[in-house]
């Protein structure tokens, strides 16, 4: 996949989630998802999070320098729809600037695992985009179905991207059928069960 094929992907994820983060009923925060620790406010809480750090990590920062710009800017995600859902479209605003950025893939940032080609954190990001779209949904109920074109792209660097994970980040894979929809097969690479 190119760069720009990458950024399309990303962007796709992305509006995935922003969908279901709008659909999300005022009395479905609390209710739990596909990934058992944590709740609906819990995932779109780590969502928001993680693309609050894209900028800075992409502009060059370490870890703990991204880490203070991000805290000097915002505080920690609430838990309720009344900060999750605006404070998702900021981030994910300025996430999306970030990865369209002139050059923003061409070095490297350092992330919880380590020093890493600024490309392998996308792909990383796209994963995550796709997996908790896919969780968010399930819990709320959302049936509009992720992006094929997204699913399609990321399944082929999935395996590689769990295998670079630090331990404990995906439950083991879940059992599916060769025959099984893509979509269902990506989720149970991260230990999902699909339903």
């Amino acid at each position: 996949m190119t760069d720009d094929e990458l950024i399309e992907t990303f962007l796709a994820a992305q509006a995935a989630f922003t969908e279901r983060m709008h659909a999300v009923g005022e009395d479905q925060w609390p209710l739990g998802t596909p990934d058992a620790q944590w709740t609906v406010a819990d995932l779109a809480g780590h969502l928001v999070d993680e693309h609050r750090w894209a900028g800075p990590l992409l502009d060059g920062l370490g870890m703990a320098a991204a880490g203070a710009a991000v805290a000097a800017r915002w505080e920690p995600p609430g838990r309720d729809g009344t900060f999750l859902v605006p404070g998702w479209d900021e981030a994910a605003a300025l996430s999306a600037a970030a990865v369209r950025a002139d050059g923003a893939l061409a070095g490297s940032v350092e992330i919880t695992r380590g020093r890493a080609p600024a490309v392998e954190y996308l792909e990383e990001m796209v994963l995550d985009l796709v997996i908790h779209a896919w969780d968010l949904g399930t819990a709320i109920g959302y049936s509009k179905p992720l992006p094929t074109a997204a699913v399609t792209a990321i399944y082929p660097l999935a395996q590689a991207i769990v295998d670079r994970t630090p331990a404990g980040m995906f439950a083991p894979p879940a059992e599916v059928g060769a025959d099984a929809p893509l979509i269902d097969r990506l989720v149970a690479l991260t230990g999902r069960r699909p339903r």
